[in-house]
């Protein structure tokens, strides 16, 4: 049976509810998923409650009306076994993981685990700047939402200010330095 009629035969049989379209799946998909999970600091119970999760959500996904598989039947589960796995490790670790996969030949794009984690504690440092610029007082959070956020040039905030461009520079110079100021302290008291 070709890829092609295989994947229609396995989906039509899941849109029908059949039970062995399960066992069959298991047998096709789960060592690779089982697998993945396994080396990427999962157990063996992690593996079957997860590959027990993607089958669930590509029964829901195969009974929406718009459903279209693009690719093997395995790949798919694989892939949402994949994702279900790669956040629960964002939940359960701060820490870098290195992904392992079995096949090399796998055309599966894949985000470093460690790379994801410092894109998630940058995004923290961002919104807790953004906190603490919005509490800064008196002309010095203009200049600096203006500047830094809005990109606008000294000689456009001297405009608007009524200042000199050099003034502007010296103005934005000094707000920046009593800005980091209290991000330190703030960050300090955190610790």
């Amino acid at each position: 049976m070709s890829d092609i009629n295989l994947n229609d035969a396995i989906v039509e049989r899941l849109k029908k509810g059949e039970q062995s379209v399960i066992r069959q799946l298991y047998r096709l998909a789960y060592p690779e998923c089982a697998s993945f999970i396994k080396n990427n600091n999962g157990t063996g119970n992690d593996a079957e409650d997860f590959f027990q999760e993607a089958l669930v959500v590509m029964y829901k996904n195969v009974n929406k009306p718009a459903f279209e598989l693009k690719s093997h039947i395995k790949t798919y589960l694989y892939a949402i076994t994949r994702n279900l796995w790669l956040t629960e490790l964002r939940k359960r670790s701060k820490s870098g993981l290195k992904l392992v996969m079995d096949d090399k030949d796998t055309d599966y794009v894949l985000y470093q685990e460690d790379t994801l984690v410092e894109k998630q504690e940058a995004e923290q440092k961002h919104e807790l700047i953004s906190e603490m610029l919005l509490q800064v007082k008196g002309g010095c959070k203009g200049i600096l939402i203006d500047f830094y956020y809005k990109k606008l040039s000294l000689r456009d905030i001297a405009a608007k200010y009524d200042f000199t461009e050099q003034y502007a520079k010296k103005r934005r110079y000094k707000c920046m330095e009593a800005f980091k100021k209290q991000v330190r302290t703030q960050y300090a008291e955190m610790q």
